[in-house]
This record gives structure tokens, sequence and C-alpha cells, in this order.
């Protein structure tokens, strides 16, 4: 995980939507070195060979949903930010406990890129400090 100041950080975006996937890539391109993926499994193919500092996934998506994704990073990449982007914000009360753990932050559509930035930021700085901690 690089929690350096200065260093280069990856970004991996998660969403069924191209739009989507584009207007975030723009809005953390300067930022970050950006990956796409257009599903869970697209997502999880990059995860076996590469690592991401931060992963930001939508909820809802055809097949195998964001949640899932998140399961196997908490699993097989546990350091890795995690971010669940969801349209749904209300049906969130209903979701376990157990996938609650699973979500650094949680950002409702439409997005708001000031806040998602800055939900970003605040999990990375709650990871470093655990880490420091430890």
């Amino acid at each position: 995980m690089c929690y350096l100041l200065g260093a280069v950080r990856r970004l991996l975006i998660v969403d069924d939507e191209k739009d989507m996937l584009d207007f975030l890539e723009r809005v953390f391109r300067r930022e970050y070195a950006v990956s796409r993926a257009q599903s869970v499994d697209e997502a999880e193919a990059l995860l076996s060979t590469n690592a991401f500092d931060v992963v930001i996934t939508d909820r809802r998506m055809p097949r195998r949903g964001g949640l899932e994704l998140l399961e196997h990073l908490a699993a097989n990449r546990p350091d890795t930010v995690r971010i669940l982007l969801t349209g749904y914000g209300d049906s969130l009360v209903n979701e376990t406990v157990r996938q609650w753990e699973l979500v650094d932050a949680w950002i409702s559509k439409p997005i708001d890129s000031a806040a998602l930035r800055q939900a970003i930021e605040e999990a990375i700085a709650r990871r470093a400090s655990a880490v420091r901690q430890k």
C-alpha cells in the first residue's frame, strides 16, 4: 500500500457504465494512475496481477455487484481502500454488518467529485493511521 505523500497511487474504477468510467477517470487522472473495469470479473482479473491503493466500485452491475468485489478485496488485498458508489442510498440500511465492514466509504449517485475525493483521502488517512499504530 502506498501511503507516502508524493508517491504515485494506483486507482481502479469499476462500473458497467462507460460514461461513469470516463467521468471518474477525468476526475482522478492527475492524482492517480487510473485503471478501469466494466465488470467484477474484469476487475478481479486486473487485481490478480496488479496492486491498487484504491478501488472505487459501483454497487449494482449485471451478474455480480460491487459488494462481491469488495469481499474479494477484503480477502485478497485487505490493505486496499474500498469505496462503494450507489444510486440506492436508502437501501444500504438493509445491508448486513459484515458487508459494512467491507466498505471504507460509500458515495451516493449522482457523484459529487469533491465529496468523493474527500472520502478517499479520509479513508487513506485512516488506513495510514492504523498502520502507524500497529
